[in-house]
């Protein structure tokens, strides 16, 4: 089990962190819309709907911005570990 840990433990890590990056910039505008309202209920429930969207928006391209960063990273590492284990097999 521990040998299957050492050879295998990056790769299953690389997965999650692409498949969360992946949803994660998947439903960027669910979680922003979600995220702006929340703020808005925190503030009060009441706001100028320019500054509303402003705020949306903003919400919008940090979580795609979070997401499309842990996809290439979890891309870039899942290559790379992929790459390591076809090397050591063969």
């Amino acid at each position: 089990m521990i040998q299957f840990i050492k050879k295998y433990g990056f790769l299953i890590f690389t997965m999650v962190i692409t498949l969360v990056g992946f949803f994660v910039l998947k439903f960027s505008v669910d979680l922003g819309a979600g995220a702006a309202s929340a703020y808005l209920d925190s503030m009060g429930g009441s706001m100028d709907s320019a500054e509303f969207n402003s705020i949306q928006s903003k919400y919008i391209i940090a979580n795609m911005i979070a997401g499309g960063i842990l996809l290439f990273l979890g891309l870039t590492f899942l290559f790379f570990s992929v790459y390591r284990l076809s090397k050591n097999n063969s």
